[in-house]
């Protein structure tokens, strides 16, 4: 069963375990990512993690808006790992004028996250299938002039599609729309 996160978090408020192992399952390895980008190492992500959970399980009740619980999971783990950073860095006083004190605030690993990932290719699949279902006149236009690898003059592509070349500019603006339109928002 594949409940929202809405309706994750008011089972856990009823004592749900299953509703408790379903968010520990789903957020698990995209909050454990967010302190071993940070540069953590796996006993301190795990740490972080198991804070976070537990700063969960404390204050589920409190929460507002539980459709944002993703949201507030992230920012919850992000927000844990600077402080463990930073309580790290007091373990090893520098001084002010080091510049290795900024470091601990910037992202070791540049990679995106893997929700970031998974929105993106989640995107990528919608803008393809929308192309599949725009009229072969647009497909083929919109090909030639982003997404084919040789780019094309204007002049070859109006003999390719036996169109005026005036109306590349019109033509283009309503295929796009019709792609956009077909893409879900």
């Amino acid at each position: 069963m594949n409940r929202t996160d809405e309706k994750l978090v008011i089972a856990c408020r009823e004592g749900d375990e299953s509703a408790w192992e379903a968010i520990t399952y789903k957020y698990q390895n995209l909050l454990y990512s967010i302190p071993r980008r940070a540069g953590l190492g796996k006993d301190l992500a795990a740490d972080v993690l198991q804070e976070v959970f537990t700063t969960l399980f404390v204050k589920i009740d409190l929460l507002e808006k539980p459709e944002f619980l993703r949201a507030w999971l992230i920012t919850t783990t992000k927000h844990k790992t600077l402080h463990l950073i930073s309580r790290e860095m007091r373990g090893h006083p520098r001084s002010i004028d080091d510049d290795e004190n900024d470091s601990a605030f910037e992202i070791a690993d540049k990679s995106p996250l893997a929700d970031e990932v998974l929105v993106r290719l989640e995107r990528e699949s919608q803008i393809e299938n929308a192309f599949t279902k725009i009229d072969d006149r647009c497909r083929r236009l919109l090909m030639m002039l982003y997404i084919d690898s040789e780019k094309l003059p204007y002049s070859e592509i109006v003999d390719r599609l036996n169109i005026p070349l005036g109306s590349i500019g019109p033509t283009r603006a309503r295929c796009l729309e019709k792609l956009l339109k077909l893409i879900p928002k």
